[in-house]
C-alpha cells in the first residue's frame, strides 16, 4: 500500500483520536466544534472550541456533534472530521481508507450515518469495528488468542463492554452512562446541595481532581467557583472527595451491574479464562481514582487499567487495519460511497 494513507479513527463523544499505522496517534483532540450560528460554518474544532464552551461570544455556538457515541449533527460532524483528516493527510491527493470505532450496539442507521459522514469528509472507504473490540486490540489483546478477554471501555458518552475471543465479540453490553454523565451529575449535585451553578468544564475538573470510585483514605477538598442561584453573584464553595464519591456511586453501580449481567451470559469456559487473567479497563474515565478496585471488588476478578486508556480504541483501529485479512473472515469489510447510499 504505497498510495495515500490508512487511518484509524476513534470518534468519541468527548475526543477524536486519529492514528496512522507505524506512526501511532497523530490527532487527539476534544470532539467539539464552534460554528457561526447563522451560516452554520465551522470556525474551530477540537481544543479551541472546547475552551470556548460556556464562554461563547454572540453569534457563535459550541457543540459536541456526537452524543452518546451517535451522530447528533451530520453537518458539524462532517466539517469536524474533514478538518482533522486534512490535518493528517495534508495535501495528499489520495483519499485514505479508514477503520473507525463504533459503539458496540449501534443500530444499522447509526452505522450507515457514520460511514457516510466519514466518506463525505474525505475518506475513500470505511470499515466499522466495535469500540470494545478496538479497545481490546489497542490494549494489547492478541487478535488470534483463543482465550477470552473482558474489556470495559468507559468513554465520554457510553460505556461499552465486551467479552472478546479470537478477534470477535462473544458478548457485549452498552450502558449510556460515562464521563459526560458523571460531569452532569456533579454539576447537578453542587446546584442542589450548595445552590451554586457551575459550568460543565468546572464539573469535569472536580471529577478529575477529587472524583473517586471508592472512598479515598485521605479526604481531599477542592475550592469551586460558580454562581449563586439566589442572587446570581460569583461565589466559591468547598467540595470534598467523599461528597463526589457519594454523588457518583449510583452511576458507577449501574455500570458494575451491567458487567455482572454480561458475566452471567458468558460461557463458563470464557469466564474461566477471564478469571485466570484479568479484566481490562479502557477509555478516558478508566483513569478515575480507584475504578479498577471497584470492579475488582464487585466482580471478584483482577482488573487492570490499560496504559493510556483514552487512546486504546484509536490505537486498536490501526491494529485492525494491519490485521484486516483476519478480520475479513469475520465479515468486517471496507464500504465505499456506493454501498452506503450516501445522501
Amino acid at each position: 500500500m504505497m498510495f495515500g494513507y490508512d487511518l484509524g479513527i476513534d470518534l468519541g463523544t468527548s475526543n477524536v483520536v486519529i492514528t496512522v499505522p507505524n506512526k501511532g496517534v497523530v490527532i487527539n483532540e476534544p470532539s467539539y466544534v464552534a460554528y457561526n450560528t447563522e451560516t452554520e460554518k465551522m470556525l474551530y474544532a477540537g481544543r479551541r472550541a472546547y475552551y470556548l464552551e460556556g464562554r461563547e461570544p454572540a453569534g457563535i455556538t459550541v457543540m459536541q456533534p456526537l452524543r452518546n457515541g451517535a451522530i447528533s449533527s451530520y453537518n458539524m460532524t462532517q466539517q469536524m472530521i474533514r478538518y482533522f483528516i486534512s490535518r493528517v493527510i495534508k495535501k495528499s491527493i489520495f483519499k485514505p481508507r479508514v477503520v473507525a470505532s463504533v459503539p458496540a450496539l449501534a443500530t444499522d442507521v447509526e452505522k450507515r450515518t457514520i460511514v457516510s459522514v466519514i466518506i463525505s469528509a474525505g475518506a475513500r472507504s470505511v470499515c466499522l469495528v466495535e469500540e470494545p473490540l478496538c479497545a481490546a486490540f489497542g490494549a494489547g489483546v492478541d487478535l488470534l488468542q483463543p482465550n477470552g478477554a473482558f474489556v470495559i471501555n468507559i468513554g465520554g458518552g457510553t460505556t461499552d463492554m465486551a467479552v472478546v475471543s479470537q478477534g470477535t465479540m462473544s458478548q457485549c453490553e452498552n450502558v449510556k452512562i460515562a464521563g459526560n454523565t458523571f460531569d452532569e451529575e456533579i454539576a447537578k449535585f453542587i446546584k442542589e446541595k450548595y445552590d451554586v451553578l457551575v459550568g460543565i468544564r468546572t464539573a469535569e475538573e472536580i471529577k478529575k481532581q477529587i472524583g473517586s470510585a471508592i472512598p479515598r483514605e485521605d479526604k481531599i477538598t477542592m475550592t469551586v467557583k460558580g454562581r449563586s442561584v439566589k442572587d446570581g453573584m460569583p461565589t466559591t464553595v468547598e467540595v470534598s472527595s467523599s461528597e463526589i464519591y457519594h454523588c457518583l456511586k449510583p452511576l458507577l453501580q449501574e455500570i458494575v451491574a451491567a458487567a455482572q449481567i454480561m458475566f452471567e451470559r458468558t460461557s463458563p469456559q470464557l469466564v474461566a479464562d477471564i478469571v485466570s487473567s484479568h479484566i481490562i479497563l479502557t477509555g478516558g474515565s478508566a483513569e478515575m481514582y480507584g475504578i479498577d478496585k471497584l470492579f475488582a471488588q464487585e466482580l471478584d476478578v483482577d482488573v487492570e487499567v490499560a496504559p493510556f486508556p483514552s487512546l486504546c480504541a484509536g490505537k486498536g483501529a490501526t491494529v485492525a487495519l494491519n490485521k484486516m485479512r483476519l478480520l475479513d473472515s469475520y465479515g468486517y469489510r471496507f464500504k465505499t460511497k456506493e454501498e452506503v447510499r450516501i445522501r
